[in-house]
């Protein structure tokens, strides 16, 4: 469990200081940065959380940062195939690639812990 809340944190800190350096001083701030933030927030909370849930709150958190993973993969994709690319398009989707692996495998990894028993505590307990 304790990778997974350090994994969490961690990504969550990384995506959250890239969508603050690029959209800092920006008017479209909020509304551009405001999915990954989310996403950031819900990792952080369900690293938190797991001192008392277990890994029961990673499953929504990671599944969110996977659904956002693939929505970026398929909208820099579009770039890369349908015009206009972007200059670092390769890298962009290569650097997707994996957060979509690494939010897969946590997601995984979490299923596995609430499966073991290691998800949820019994009230009172």
């Amino acid at each position: 469990m304790g990778a997974l809340n350090v994994l969490a944190c961690v990504v969550a800190l990384v995506i959250s200081a890239g969508e603050i350096a690029r959209y800092w001083g920006s008017e479209r701030f909020m509304p551009m940065a405001l999915d990954e933030l989310s996403v950031a927030l819900a990792l952080v909370w369900a690293a938190w959380r797991s001192r008392t849930d277990g890994a029961l709150w990673h499953l929504p958190a990671w599944g969110a940062f996977c659904g956002l993973g693939i929505v970026l993969l398929v909208q820099t994709a579009d770039h890369q195939i349908h015009g206009p690319a972007k200059a670092a398009g390769p890298v962009y989707l290569a650097a997707l690639g994996i957060m979509l692996i690494l939010g897969v495998w946590a997601v995984r990894r979490a299923l596995h812990l609430v499966r073991r028993g290691n998800g949820l505590q019994p009230e009172g307990r």
